[in-house]
C-alpha cells in the first residue's frame, strides 16, 4: 500500500479535504499531516487539523512545517479591504486568507479541539525520515508550497520515491482569486510553487479553475448537504459561514466552492477529472501584477523540461457524489 502524506494551510476547505481523506482511506495508510502557513496562521492551522482528527476520532500525526513562504512576509489580515490593499500594491508581502475563511480559519463558530497534539519533529525532519524508510509515497498539498519545496531542496537524491503529487493551486486560464492573474496558494509562495512544479516529481495540479466550475455547492446542495444529518455534513456547512457571506457579496447567491476537497477527490479517483494538459508550468516569481500567476507552455516551446498533468474542467457530478458519500 503507498502511504500518503497530507500537507494542508486548514482553513474551511482544507477540513472538508482532510474529512474526506480520512472518510475514505483507511487510518494506517495517512502518516501525517503537515501544516504551513496560509489560509491561517501555522499556528491556528495545527488547532484546526487537531479538530479535524477529533471529529472523525483518527490519531493521525500532525507536524508543524514553515511560518512563513520562501523568500516574502506573510501579514495576518482579517479584513477583505485590507487583503486586496496588499494583493493590489503588488508588491513582496503575502497574507493570511482569513477575511475569507475566519480568524480562526473555520467560520469563527467557536470550534476548539480538546486534545490539541503536535508532534516534536518538524514537518522537514518527517519528510527525511519518510523518505528513508518508505519504498514510495504520494503526496497531496492544499495550502502554499512551502512545505513541499522545502522538501525538494533537502531530499533530492530521493525524489523518486515519490510516486504522485496533487497539488490545489493556481490557474489553468489566468483566473485569479486574489489578484487578477492569481490563485492564492500560488501567490502565497510563488518562489516555492516554481520550484516544486519543476522539480521532476510526478505532479497533477488542481487550480481554481476547475474549482469555480465544477466543485460550487449552491443553496440546493447546501440544503441537500444539511440534510444529510450527521456531524460531518454540519460541520462542512457551518464552518463555510464567512465565505458565504462573502459569496453573497459577489454573487448574489448563498454559495460556497470547495477547491481543496475538488484536489482531493481527483487524488480519491482520478475519474473525476474531464479534461487535462500535460505541460510545462512555470510561476511567476517577480513582484508586479502578473505575481504567482502560472504559465503554461501549451506550445511546447521547451520540450525538455518537466510536465505536470494539469486539470482544466472534472465531472461536477461525480465529486458531489463522493463529498456526500464521504459526509454520511
Amino acid at each position: 500500500m503507498t502511504k500518503l502524506i497530507i500537507d494542508a494551510d486548514t482553513g474551511s476547505d482544507d477540513a472538508v479535504a482532510l474529512l474526506m481523506a480520512y472518510r475514505n482511506l483507511p487510518e494506517d495508510k495517512i502518516l501525517g499531516i503537515t501544516v504551513v502557513a496560509g489560509n491561517v496562521p501555522l499556528e491556528q492551522g495545527l488547532i484546526n487539523t487537531s479538530y479535524v482528527n477529533e471529529l472523525c476520532e483518527v490519531q493521525i500525526p500532525i507536524y508543524k512545517g514553515a511560518e512563513k513562504p520562501l523568500e516574502r512576509n506573510y501579514i495576518e489580515v482579517h479584513d477583505s479591504d485590507e487583503s486586496t490593499k496588499i494583493a493590489l500594491s503588488y508588491g513582496n508581502d503575502s497574507t493570511s486568507a482569513q477575511n475569507v475563511h475566519g480568524v480562526d480559519g473555520l467560520g469563527d463558530i467557536g470550534i476548539k479541539p480538546q486534545n490539541h497534539k503536535i508532534e516534536n519533529s518538524s514537518a522537514q525532519d518527517f519528510y527525511k525520515q519518510i523518505l528513508e524508510e518508505q519504498e514510495e509515497i504520494e503526496i497531496v498539498t492544499l495550502g502554499p508550497l512551502t512545505n513541499i519545496a522545502g522538501l525538494v531542496q533537502n531530499n533530492s537524491d530521493k525524489l523518486g520515491k515519490i510516486k504522485h503529487c496533487y497539488i490545489m493551486g493556481g490557474s489553468s486560464n489566468a483566473l485569479g482569486n486574489i489578484t487578477k492573474f492569481a490563485e492564492y496558494n500560488f501567490w502565497v509562495d510563488p518562489e516555492a510553487a516554481d520550484i516544486v512544479l519543476n522539480s521532476g516529481i510526478p505532479i497533477t495540479v488542481i487550480g481554481w479553475d476547475p474549482s469555480l466550475y465544477d466543485a460550487m455547492i449552491d443553496t440546493e446542495k447546501i440544503q441537500e448537504i444539511e440534510s444529510i444529518g450527521t456531524k460531518y455534513s454540519k460541520f462542512t456547512n457551518d464552518i463555510q459561514v464567512v465565505l458565504r457571506e462573502m459569496m453573497k457579496d459577489i454573487f448574489g447567491s448563498d454559495s460556497y466552492d470547495l477547491p481543496d476537497p475538488l484536489a482531493m477527490s481527483v487524488y480519491l479517483d482520478n475519474e473525476i477529472i474531464s479534461q487535462s494538459a500535460e505541460v510545462n508550468v512555470r510561476v511567476d516569481t517577480r513582484d508586479g501584477m502578473t505575481r504567482g500567476g502560472c504559465v503554461l507552455d501549451y506550445l511546447n516551446l521547451e520540450p525538455d523540461a518537466p510536465k505536470v498533468r494539469v486539470v482544466q474542467r472534472c465531472h461536477g457530478d461525480k465529486f458531489y457524489n463522493l463529498l456526500k458519500q464521504s459526509l454520511a
